[in-house]
């Protein structure tokens, strides 16, 4: 699901593929729908073109770093700015879109999905609420 904004920039754009990628890998594999659906979702929300194998080479993004990235006050984000809510909402929802490809919610996606919600200032009960139509994935971590 993509929200009808202007496209984010490059930078905040991979940052966020990053994070949506470190959910989806949360369970140690990364299905072949659930790559083409970062890749479409990443295309729509920055409007370029993607390479999966490009951002499969980076390093795994953590919370804390996601976190420390949207507080600099230089860099690719000064251009474009998104409060941490939204983009929290925009991980959170296009992550569930991404790793349903296979069916579910692993409780270790759901768990990895919490971490960057809260780390990004949401509390479980914002998370329920992006997601309250999947709560049978997410069992009782929310």
């Amino acid at each position: 699901m993509v929200t009808n904004r202007r496209p984010l920039d490059i930078g905040l754009a991979h940052i966020y593929a990053r994070a949506v990628l470190a959910i989806a890998r949360a369970d140690h594999e990364l299905g072949l729908e659930e790559g083409l659906r970062i890749v479409r979702l990443l295309e729509d929300r920055s409007g370029r073109p993607v390479a999966l194998d490009d951002l499969l080479l980076d390093d795994p993004l953590e919370p804390g770093e996601l976190v420390a990235m949207l507080r600099t006050t230089s860099g690719p984000f000064r251009g474009n700015c998104v409060h941490p809510g939204e983009l929290a909402a925009m991980i959170v929802i296009d992550s569930i879109a991404v790793v349903l490809a296979k069916g579910y919610v692993s409780e270790a996606e759901a768990r990895e999905l919490l971490r960057f919600a809260v780390a990004l200032g949401c509390n479980v009960e914002e998370v329920r609420a992006m997601s309250a139509h999947l709560l049978p994935f997410f069992g009782g971590l929310v």
